[in-house]
């Protein structure tokens, strides 16, 4: 969601006083878009935010269309008018990152600080160097893996082999975070390496057949988030931004898929010998929302949060959780998708303003995990290894209807939490 702006915190002393733009305001403008898109916000956010900024520093902004692929920005102060259009591309900042950069955003949209510094407080974060954590990947994975695995309500083995092929994956990820030639091939990479250690479990006994315990160590490149927020994209009339996401996270799960199928083709085992989903006695009822705080304790490791901001994620975590729970009890899983979402973009807002101040971005990005819409795509898609193509038909349907849940709930709870900026969100683009 779009901080709040008070125009009486405005500082006046970096507004100028003459008829030129502000000094280097465009390329400030343009290098926060780029950075707002590297961390994956959406587009619509971005162009409030950008808007908030202009008005803050006395200028126009007449045209402001960010796409995930390039931005146009353009600017008046009424006498003059600078335009600019570049480059960028979208992805996934540490939280940290995040956080810093909407820190910046707050003394920009209060003309805190100057377009010169402003610059170069965005390099500053987006260039840190960070150096191998073998230790730290591999641990946060496990938990990740081992967290999002108590949701599923496995067995105490099948936790094990969870939290294992997590620990795989993180070593995995962490070889390849310095080596630029990997990333376009590491989701199929890690799915194949991470689906045939599986696979081969399965052959010799070891783990029960269910590919519900392969999801957790492969979710973190499943793009659930990618896949809801082109649907909230979509939904706020920005066509091709969320039409791009969809294509970009339905690839990514097109590749997880391939690399599962030639793990499973590699090991030799017969479809009939694992499936979907398979019923076994859970750990109990407590194990969820254990399994939210051990995810939560990997999503800290592997995302980098703040340990100012790990009590606000927490609360977004559980709040959206228990709404997602609320409603499969009260209508089953769609209104569970919607109640959650709703709850989270509320949530999330609420403690954006609130004096813990933890940005909705940061706070809202492992609760999408949660509501785990991306990890029903790919079950989805893994039946179809089975060619059981009647079941995976129904559930992609259920996939689609469950995006548009979680889409209307994200929308649903903007009107309630934050009425005005989802106005300036519905403004159709040319």
């Amino acid at each position: 969601m779009v901080p709040e702006t008070n125009s009486s915190h405005i500082n006046p002393s970096n507004i100028p006083n003459g008829n030129d733009l502000p000094s280097n305001l465009l390329e400030f403008l343009t290098e926060l878009a780029r950075a707002m898109t590297a961390a994956g916000i959406a587009v619509m956010t971005i162009e409030a935010i950008l808007k908030n900024i202009c008005r803050a520093y006395g200028v126009e902004a007449q045209e402001v269309i960010d796409f995930p692929t390039f931005v146009l920005i353009k600017i008046s102060d009424g006498k003059s008018k600078a335009l600019t259009v570049t480059g960028q591309k979208p992805g996934l900042l540490p939280l940290d990152q995040v956080s810093r950069l909407y820190e910046l955003i707050y003394q920009a949209e209060n003309a805190e600080i100057t377009p010169e510094d402003g610059i170069n407080r965005i390099n500053e974060i987006i260039n840190v160097k960070r150096q191998h954590r073998y230790i730290r990947h591999i641990l946060g994975y496990a938990l990740y893996s081992t967290g999002l695995g108590m949701l599923l309500l496995p067995t105490t083995n099948e936790l094990l082999f969870c939290g294992l092929l997590g620990a795989t994956v993180g070593l995995i990820v962490g070889y390849a975070e310095d080596k630029p030639r990997l990333t376009l091939i590491l989701p199929v990479l890690t799915a194949f390496l991470v689906s045939m250690i599986f696979f081969f479990g399965v052959k010799q006994g070891v783990v029960a057949g269910s590919l519900t315990i392969l999801v957790p160590s492969l979710s973190y490149f499943i793009p659930g988030a990618v896949l809801a927020t082109g649907m909230y994209e979509l939904a706020a009339n920005n066509v091709i931004s969320g039409a791009s996401r969809l294509v970009q996270g339905v690839v990514i799960l097109l590749l997880l898929l391939f690399g599962v199928i030639i793990g499973l083709q590699v090991v030799g085992l017969s479809p009939g010998e694992y499936m979907v989903a398979h019923l076994a006695t859970p750990l109990g009822w407590w194990a969820p929302y254990l399994g939210v705080m051990v995810f939560t304790l990997g999503m800290y490791l592997l995302m980098s949060i703040r340990n100012r901001d790990m009590l606000g994620v927490l609360i977004v975590l559980f709040t959206t959780f228990i709404g997602l729970q609320v409603g499969n009890y009260l209508l089953g899983g769609l209104f569970g998708a919607f109640l959650g979402s709703t709850i989270m973009t509320m949530g999330g807002t609420y403690l954006e303003r609130s004096r813990l101040k933890t940005p909705y971005y940061v706070s809202i990005i492992p609760a999408f995990w949660i509501l785990v819409p991306g990890a029903l795509g790919f079950i989805s898609l893994a039946t179809l290894a089975g060619q059981n193509y009647s079941a995976s038909i129904t559930n992609l349907i259920m996939v689609v209807l469950t995006f548009v849940a979680i889409s209307l709930g994200l929308l649903i709870g903007a009107v309630i939490a934050d009425p005005l900026k989802i106005e300036e969100s519905f403004k159709p683009h040319r």
